[in-house]
Protein backbone atom coordinates (compact mmCIF):
# COMPACT_ATOMS: atom_id res chain seq x y z
CA UNK A 1 0.00 0.00 0.00
CA UNK A 2 1.50 3.30 -1.05
CA UNK A 3 1.38 6.48 0.99
CA UNK A 4 -1.30 7.89 -1.33
CA UNK A 5 -3.47 4.81 -0.82
CA UNK A 6 -2.98 5.03 2.95
CA UNK A 7 -3.97 8.71 2.95
CA UNK A 8 -7.05 7.89 0.85
CA UNK A 9 -7.97 5.12 3.30
CA UNK A 10 -7.53 7.50 6.26
CA UNK A 11 -9.78 10.01 4.53
CA UNK A 12 -12.51 7.38 4.12
CA UNK A 13 -12.08 6.20 7.72
CA UNK A 14 -12.26 9.75 9.09
CA UNK A 15 -15.54 10.51 7.34
CA UNK A 16 -16.93 7.07 8.19
CA UNK A 17 -16.13 7.74 11.85
CA UNK A 18 -17.83 11.11 11.67
CA UNK A 19 -20.91 9.57 10.07
CA UNK A 20 -21.16 6.56 12.37
CA UNK A 21 -20.56 8.47 15.59
CA UNK A 22 -23.10 11.13 14.61
CA UNK A 23 -25.83 8.85 13.27
CA UNK A 24 -25.54 6.39 16.17
CA UNK A 25 -26.20 9.04 18.84
CA UNK A 26 -29.53 7.39 19.82
CA UNK A 27 -27.70 4.17 20.72
CA UNK A 28 -24.88 6.02 22.44
CA UNK A 29 -27.33 7.91 24.64
CA UNK A 30 -29.09 4.66 25.55
CA UNK A 31 -25.75 3.06 26.41
CA UNK A 32 -25.08 5.84 28.94
CA UNK A 33 -27.62 4.14 31.19
CA UNK A 34 -26.64 0.51 30.49
CA UNK A 35 -24.96 -1.67 33.07
CA UNK A 36 -22.43 -3.10 33.78
CA UNK A 37 -20.63 0.08 32.79
CA UNK A 38 -17.13 -1.31 32.21
CA UNK A 39 -18.01 -4.17 29.85
CA UNK A 40 -20.57 -2.01 28.01
CA UNK A 41 -18.06 0.79 27.52
CA UNK A 42 -15.35 -1.55 26.26
CA UNK A 43 -17.67 -3.37 23.86
CA UNK A 44 -19.24 -0.11 22.61
CA UNK A 45 -15.86 1.49 21.99
CA UNK A 46 -14.77 -1.62 20.12
CA UNK A 47 -17.95 -1.49 18.04
CA UNK A 48 -17.39 2.16 17.11
CA UNK A 49 -13.75 1.63 16.14
CA UNK A 50 -14.32 -1.57 14.15
CA UNK A 51 -17.44 -0.19 12.44
CA UNK A 52 -15.55 2.97 11.48
CA UNK A 53 -12.58 1.09 10.01
CA UNK A 54 -14.87 -1.37 8.23
CA UNK A 55 -17.07 1.38 6.77
CA UNK A 56 -14.03 3.34 5.57
CA UNK A 57 -12.54 0.27 3.96
CA UNK A 58 -15.80 -0.81 2.32
CA UNK A 59 -16.78 2.66 1.15
CA UNK A 60 -13.30 3.12 -0.35
CA UNK A 61 -13.89 -0.04 -2.40
CA UNK A 62 -10.84 -1.92 -1.14
CA UNK A 63 -13.31 -4.74 -0.52
CA UNK A 64 -16.31 -4.78 -2.83
CA UNK A 65 -19.47 -6.00 -1.12
CA UNK A 66 -21.92 -3.79 -2.96
CA UNK A 67 -22.78 -0.14 -3.46
CA UNK A 68 -22.08 1.72 -0.25
CA UNK A 69 -24.33 4.73 0.44
CA UNK A 70 -22.68 8.10 -0.15
CA UNK A 71 -21.94 10.18 2.95
CA UNK A 72 -24.77 12.63 3.45
CA UNK A 73 -27.22 10.74 1.23
CA UNK A 74 -30.54 12.22 2.40
CA UNK A 75 -32.66 9.33 1.11
CA UNK A 76 -30.95 6.71 3.26
CA UNK A 77 -30.31 8.95 6.27
CA UNK A 78 -33.06 7.48 8.52
CA UNK A 79 -32.19 3.90 7.61
CA UNK A 80 -28.46 4.47 8.14
CA UNK A 81 -29.10 6.10 11.51
CA UNK A 82 -31.22 3.15 12.62
CA UNK A 83 -28.72 0.65 11.19
CA UNK A 84 -25.66 2.24 12.82
CA UNK A 85 -27.50 2.62 16.13
CA UNK A 86 -28.59 -1.02 16.06
CA UNK A 87 -25.06 -2.11 15.17
CA UNK A 88 -23.41 -0.18 18.00
CA UNK A 89 -26.05 -1.10 20.59
CA UNK A 90 -26.23 -4.75 19.52
CA UNK A 91 -22.47 -5.23 19.41
CA UNK A 92 -22.08 -3.49 22.78
CA UNK A 93 -24.78 -5.60 24.41
CA UNK A 94 -23.60 -8.92 22.99
CA UNK A 95 -19.95 -8.09 23.72
CA UNK A 96 -20.78 -7.12 27.31
CA UNK A 97 -22.81 -10.30 27.86
CA UNK A 98 -19.91 -12.44 26.65
CA UNK A 99 -17.43 -10.40 28.72
CA UNK A 100 -19.45 -10.93 31.90
CA UNK A 101 -20.35 -14.56 31.19
CA UNK A 102 -16.78 -15.64 30.49
CA UNK A 103 -15.07 -13.16 32.79
CA UNK A 104 -12.66 -12.28 29.99
CA UNK A 105 -12.62 -8.82 28.49
CA UNK A 106 -10.84 -10.03 25.35
CA UNK A 107 -13.78 -12.32 24.59
CA UNK A 108 -16.19 -9.39 24.79
CA UNK A 109 -13.94 -7.30 22.55
CA UNK A 110 -13.66 -10.11 20.00
CA UNK A 111 -17.41 -10.73 19.89
CA UNK A 112 -18.17 -7.02 19.61
CA UNK A 113 -15.66 -6.72 16.75
CA UNK A 114 -17.12 -9.69 14.86
CA UNK A 115 -20.70 -8.41 15.25
CA UNK A 116 -19.69 -4.93 14.08
CA UNK A 117 -17.71 -6.21 11.11
CA UNK A 118 -20.53 -8.52 10.05
CA UNK A 119 -23.07 -5.76 10.33
CA UNK A 120 -21.00 -3.31 8.29
CA UNK A 121 -20.41 -5.96 5.63
CA UNK A 122 -24.15 -6.42 5.17
CA UNK A 123 -25.04 -2.71 5.17
CA UNK A 124 -24.95 -2.24 1.35
CA UNK A 125 -27.46 -5.04 0.85
CA UNK A 126 -29.72 -3.87 3.70
CA UNK A 127 -29.71 -0.21 2.64
CA UNK A 128 -29.94 -1.00 -1.09
CA UNK A 129 -33.62 -1.85 -0.91
CA UNK A 130 -34.39 1.19 1.18
CA UNK A 131 -32.46 3.48 -1.20
CA UNK A 132 -34.34 2.09 -4.19
CA UNK A 133 -37.69 2.70 -2.52
CA UNK A 134 -36.69 6.21 -1.44
CA UNK A 135 -35.53 7.10 -4.96
CA UNK A 136 -38.82 5.87 -6.44
CA UNK A 137 -40.83 7.92 -3.96
CA UNK A 138 -38.69 11.01 -4.52
CA UNK A 139 -39.05 10.81 -8.30
CA UNK A 140 -42.80 10.12 -8.26
CA UNK A 141 -45.03 12.88 -9.50
CA UNK A 142 -48.06 13.61 -7.39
Amino acid sequence: MSLVDFERWLDHVFFAGLEISTLSIPALVALLYATPRGPIALAALTAIVVSTCAAGTLRGEWVDLGDWPRPGDPYTFPARSAYYSATIAGAAYIGAVVHVALGASIAGVAVSAVVSLGSMATLPRAIGGFRSLANRIASAEF
